[in-house]
């Protein structure tokens, strides 16, 4: 193996051929190993989020909330009821606000968009958010949920 000298400041480095490609070309790999697990965040709702209905509107409780599948059913007069349950995986409450939306078969709004309302929930804890349409016109819903503000 050849050793090259080379002066750098007032100190003397041996260099050897080879070496330094071997180092950057390592740098580089780990570099790449590190940007490979970036990529765009997918709401948590046990193992992805399988329910287009619901939406976190804020990245940080990606993870932190798991949306479970929403339980619909028919009530009175025809009108759409919907529960969906949420789980806390934080060792804190969470205070989380929620607003809905129904539509009809065609996606078309039936009815105005609620305001915001309100949930807590426990620590390690499960909670439900549970809303009835007014109409029998609703066929589905939207679900937004954000952090209390």
């Amino acid at each position: 193996m050849e050793v090259q000298q080379s002066l750098s400041g007032n100190g003397r480095r041996w260099l050897v051929p080879g070496r330094t490609s071997i180092l950057a070309g390592l740098l580089a790999a780990v570099l790449m190993l590190g940007l490979a697990g970036c990529g765009p965040m997918v709401p948590f709702a046990d193992n992805m989020n399988p329910y287009p209905q619901v939406h976190l509107t804020n990245w940080h409780y990606l993870g932190k909330v798991v949306v479970k599948e929403p339980v619909p059913s028919r009530v009175g007069d025809g009108q759409l009821d919907i529960v969906v349950p949420i789980r806390n995986l934080t060792s804190h409450e969470l205070y989380l606000e929620y607003q809905y939306r129904f539509l009809n078969s065609q996606g078309v709004q039936v009815e105005q968009t609620s305001g915001w309302n309100t949930i807590r929930v426990q620590a390690y804890g499960m909670a439900q958010i549970h809303f009835t349409s007014l109409t029998a016109l609703a066929n589905d819903f939207d679900l937004d949920i954000r952090p209390l503000q």
